[in-house]
């Protein structure tokens, strides 16, 4: 089994590697989480703009959940606030 630091940078490699303004540097917890039987890293963070960004460019956080299998290391899928389930990750 990831601990949980690896499972943070599993998430922020995902994040990174896929999305626009999708990590905050500053933000960032990990907890076990078991959904529909299955137990998962939930990685909260927020949608935000990267450190450096000029203020007049910058986005308003929103909170983001990475999704991430304990035992594999993999990010298998994510969830913003208006989000009903996980989407799931582009692999």
């Amino acid at each position: 089994m990831i601990d949980e630091k690896a499972a943070i940078e599993s998430a922020k490699a995902y994040a990174l590697k896929n999305f626009i303004n999708c990590w905050d540097y500053d933000i960032h917890l990990a907890a076990l989480v078991e959904l529909d039987g299955v137990q998962y890293w939930e990685i909260n963070t927020n949608l935000a703009s990267p450190p450096g960004t000029p203020f007049y460019e910058q986005i308003l956080p929103s909170p983001i959940r990475y999704y991430v299998d304990p035992q594999t290391g993999e990010c298998v899928g994510y969830k913003t606030h208006r989000d009903k389930q996980i989407s799931q990750c582009n692999r």
